[in-house]
């Protein structure tokens, strides 16, 4: 990502038609809740730091995203938090732990900076978090976050909550808070014309399956060691914008974010084979591939997932991520082909 210098105050350009919301509503075949509208009328008509969240599927993202394309500037950056993360731990080091530098290297001339899926669940994170939003809301620049979760719900472990509380009530004084709760949730009726809703669930993954898909197993030939963010990870086949990975390679082993950021910018069709029944898969493993799901959604990436087992039964009862509902509801726009079904399934 290129970042560039700061602007002044005097030519933020934060406001944008509130007609636009509407607009790509209607082309969507769908109008405006009153809680998107309060959302919409808040983005489109003010200028204070907003925070957006509500359950899964409510469209937080695409209010988020409705309004980016909108703004009459190109001083503005969607980050994914994870990729921001990185970036701005790098600019630290670079800049000798002076983090004014830092985000000076990365905000600089930005009106507006937009963060899609806020949330902190480690404490490590939330240590950092502490100390960089201090520094971001004081910045001339606006802040939009969505989450899954209000803010006093942030770092819920009860072990180190306590110590978040100061950063949760910089934030509720920092930002509009808004609810994003309407009734629909509006990833159950996709319909799987592209990107990440165009992919399968697969299951088991029979020869017969990949033969309806177009796909064919790659040849031990085919496997390589990419190094997408500087240390090894494993695959089966990458090439020409296609990439085949199994479960094992991609979660097992000790990847990141930062991993599956790179991978998704260069490979725009994946294949993840050898899923397992999560239950029994692992505390880390399970993790990443909640990190995975989130990244490759957010990238709009088409994934075909070969599982060992029906995505309906995948998470059931399962020692699971705090984030596993959204990761449910994501997966629940893929097609499924199931064992006994011999055509694509769209999930209900």
């Amino acid at each position: 990502m290129r970042w560039t210098r700061r602007a002044s105050q005097s030519s933020r350009q934060v406001c944008v038609d509130l007609a636009v919301f509407d607009r790509a509503a209607e082309e969507l075949g769908f109008a405006l809740d009153a809680a998107q509208q309060r959302a919409a009328d808040a983005l489109a008509e003010d200028d204070r730091n907003l925070y957006l969240w509500g359950p899964v599927g409510r469209g937080k993202s695409w209010l988020m995203a409705t309004y980016f394309a909108a703004l009459p500037t190109n001083r503005k950056a969607r980050i994914h938090f994870h990729e921001f993360f990185r970036d701005l731990h790098l600019a630290i080091r670079r800049r000798n732990n002076n983090l004014s530098a830092a985000l000076d290297d990365l905000l600089g001339q930005l009106d507006v900076v937009c963060f899609d899926e806020f949330h902190v669940h480690d404490p490590a994170d939330g240590k950092f978090i502490a100390r960089l939003l201090p520094a971001l809301f004081d910045r001339d620049v606006r802040v939009i976050l969505t989450s899954n979760y209000p803010p006093h719900s942030l770092l819920p472990n009860p072990l180190f909550h306590h110590d978040f509380v100061p950063t949760i009530e910089l934030i509720e004084q920092s930002v509009t808070v808004l609810t994003v709760d309407g009734s629909v949730d509006y990833r159950t009726v996709s319909g799987h014309e592209a990107g990440f809703a165009a992919g399968s669930w697969v299951n088991p993954g029979t020869p017969e399956q990949l033969e309806q898909l177009g796909l064919y197993p790659p040849t031990p030939n085919e496997h390589r060691t990419l190094a997408p963010a500087g240390h090894p990870i494993r695959v089966r086949r990458a090439g020409d914008g296609c990439l085949w990975i199994d479960f094992v390679d991609l979660c097992e082993k000790t990847t990141a974010p930062v991993d599956y950021l790179a991978l998704a910018k260069e490979f725009r069709q994946w294949v993840v084979s050898d899923v397992p029944d999560l239950r029994a898969a692992g505390r880390e493993p399970v993790q990443r591939f909640a990190n995975v799901i989130d990244v490759l959604y957010d990238r709009d990436v088409t994934t075909v997932f070969l599982a060992t087992m029906p995505l309906d039964t995948l998470t059931h009862g399962a020692q699971l991520p705090v984030d596993i509902e959204r990761i449910r509801s994501r997966l629940g726009q893929l097609c499924r082909i199931d064992p006994d079904i011999a055509e694509l399934a769209i999930a209900p």
